[in-house]
């Protein structure tokens, strides 16, 4: 756990998005988020290539309840993490 949360904050690439007319700076997308830690789970020693896209998600769930990310707004579990454009 505390090493893939390491890594997480250490990697995960942040970048400007633009939502509802507004510009967000250093943050990323939940399928960003999902694409990138998906390919560093299956990579990984302690999970590996049967690591699915799903149990990635799961995982980030656990995330964003356990205050590791957090959305645009600042809120921490508020709205369950999905696979989508939301902004974190």
């Amino acid at each position: 756990w505390n090493e893939t949360v390491e890594l997480f904050r250490a990697r995960m690439p942040l970048r400007k998005h633009r939502c509802r007319f507004k510009s967000y700076e250093h943050c990323f997308t939940a399928t960003e988020a999902v694409d990138w830690l998906h390919e560093l789970l299956r990579c990984s020693q302690n999970f590996g290539p049967e690591v699915t896209r799903k149990q990635t998600v799961q995982l980030l769930k656990k995330f964003l309840k356990n205050h590791v990310i957090e959305d645009i707004k600042g809120k921490w579990g508020q709205e369950d993490f999905e696979d989508n454009r939301h902004l974190y």
